[in-house]
């Protein structure tokens, strides 16, 4: 048979889930006996080839099912292989009858309308309490309801993630290097069981509501009758900010989040927030009456993934809180801040915190997380000096150099002045490309590098990891390990525009685990 019958054949063997229900209603009159695998397949292996023997040899015809590039929640630079080369590998194997593209981030709507006679599972999956994700319940659920049984192939097993990670060269050595120790010094199962501690945490948030905005546009050149550029605007996305997005970042993972900020009376986003807003969160919000909202404006080009930013604009917010707005916040603060665990303070400095506000915040006796931000709108006025006192800190470089008013000196001797000024236990610095430093105030340090080399925009990176490894320092974990779970979750941010979304517990789990094979 010559090469293009042969790869006629095989690319036959892909078909859409709609295709699939058709040929598979044909087969089944004919008694046939169904089967179907599911997962990601990014790196076929001597594994996956023994499983799918195995799985074939149950039955007539073997379906599988696989999850799509963007559903792959594994992490940055997973998928390794795009999903046109994962359905021809695929499709390639003598095992393999028929290959289909998931419709959804699971596989349980695909069961739903293959209706395997048998759905497939590796020894690994037995025992669903091992299931970070808790979805192969769900999918034995599925099967049963299908009318199918599930069946775990009982053999070698090899780890997709594992091979890519020691094989592949896309990590960094000295992410490796910081991988290896962590592993030497917890087990994934522990650090999987820190992580789900964190849901014992109440949490409140305060800080200044922001809304995003990107406006995507495309340059036109010179103006025609001036010397300034002209651009169309093509499309905008809108994306919850400061600490909207970090009581959303914080409510996946603690078990109850209440938020206090201001929002403007006429905001026109009101409806946005409330819909966008994790239903979790209990939100508190001081109501301006003469100004809106603070939307930042940010237009940018746009070329495939790549983001190049233009310039920003700032409306809204320009009212600060008044006396009877602070004394209320005050009050709410004094009579519930201690039956909080942690009281996580997000302060970009656009006039919702006055010193007032301040004076109440580190007054209380609960553990005080602390970032106050300097940008754009309150440059070199917004230091984290204005607090009295935190428990743990989070600030990019500019921000502790800032603060301090120090350009040349080490980063330790900033950061040990910086927690002897507010005797806080624990100070991180985030670098961007660079990692984050943890200094603790008993001297020592440890460096984090970059999780992730490659980003589609740093927006929000620095909001993410303060949310975690906030939670995690209240909860009193070593700051090595709360520095790991930040980063990992400012290793997802930078891979969406903005605030896209939140930190997802599930996503952030498997990036985990992937991370330590």
């Amino acid at each position: 048979m010559n090469p293009k019958s042969l790869e006629t054949r095989r690319l036959d063997k892909i078909k859409s889930i709609q295709e699939i229900q058709a040929v598979l209603e044909t087969e089944r009159r004919k008694g046939r006996k169904i089967i179907q695998c599911h997962g990601v397949f990014d790196l076929l292996h001597p594994g996956h080839f023994r499983h799918f023997r195995e799985a074939r040899a149950q039955g007539d015809l073997l379906v599988v099912t696989l999850t799509p590039d963007r559903f792959v929640n594994k992490g940055p630079g997973r998928p390794a292989f795009p999903e046109q080369l994962r359905l021809e590998s695929l499709a390639g194997l003598s095992d393999v009858d028929y290959v289909v593209l998931n419709e959804s981030p699971d596989a349980i709507s695909a069961i739903r309308k293959i209706r395997p006679s048998l759905y497939v599972k590796g020894q690994e999956y037995a025992d669903h309490t091992g299931d970070i994700t808790g979805k192969i319940s769900e999918e034995a659920n599925a099967v049963e309801e299908a009318g199918g049984k599930i069946f775990y192939t009982d053999d070698v097993v090899f780890s997709s993630s594992s091979l890519l990670n020691k094989y592949f060269d896309h990590i960094p050595k000295e992410v490796t290097e910081f991988i290896e120790k962590m592993k030497s010094r917890f087990s994934t199962s522990e650090i999987l069981d820190h992580v789900h501690s964190l849901s014992d945490l109440k949490v409140l948030v305060i800080g200044d509501a922001i809304i995003d905005e990107y406006q995507y546009t495309e340059p036109l050149g010179q103006s025609g009758k001036g010397l300034h550029m002209v651009a169309r605007c093509n499309e905008k996305e809108v994306f919850l900010g400061g600490s909207l997005i970090i009581a959303n970042h914080v409510a996946q993972f603690a078990g109850q989040v209440s938020l206090l900020t201001a929002i403007g009376r006429e905001c026109p986003y009101s409806n946005f927030i409330s819909h966008n807003l994790d239903p979790r969160i209990s939100p508190e919000f001081t109501i301006l009456e003469d100004s809106n909202t603070l939307v930042k404006k940010r237009y940018v080009m746009k070329d495939g993934k790549l983001l190049t930013k233009l310039f920003e604009t700032y409306s809204g917010q320009e009212e600060a809180l008044r006396s009877h707005q602070t004394k209320r916040i005050v009050d709410y603060i004094k009579e519930k801040g201690s039956s909080f665990d942690l009281i996580l303070v997000s302060d970009f400095g656009n006039g919702f915190t006055n010193p007032i506000l301040i004076d109440a915040i580190c007054d209380s006796p609960t553990f005080l997380a602390l970032n106050a931000q300097i940008n754009s709108g309150n440059r070199g006025f917004n230091a984290v000096t204005n607090y009295r006192r935190a428990d743990y800190i989070s600030l990019n470089e500019p921000e502790l150099r800032l603060s301090v008013h120090d350009k040349l000196s080490s980063l330790p001797g900033l950061a040990a002045d910086i927690c002897q000024i507010l005797d806080a236990s624990t100070l991180s610095i985030t670098r961007g490309v660079n990692g984050v430093v943890c200094y603790s105030s008993t001297g020592k340090s440890v460096r984090i590098p970059a999780l992730a080399s490659n980003s589609i925009d740093r927006i929000g990176a620095g909001d993410a990891f303060l949310s975690i490894s906030s939670l995690c320092m209240a909860k009193k974990l070593p700051p090595a390990l709360a520095g790991f779970l930040g980063s990992i979750a400012a290793a997802m941010s930078i891979q969406m525009v903005g605030n896209q979304e939140s930190i997802k517990i599930e996503p952030f789990l498997k990036f985990l685990v992937r991370i330590l094979k």
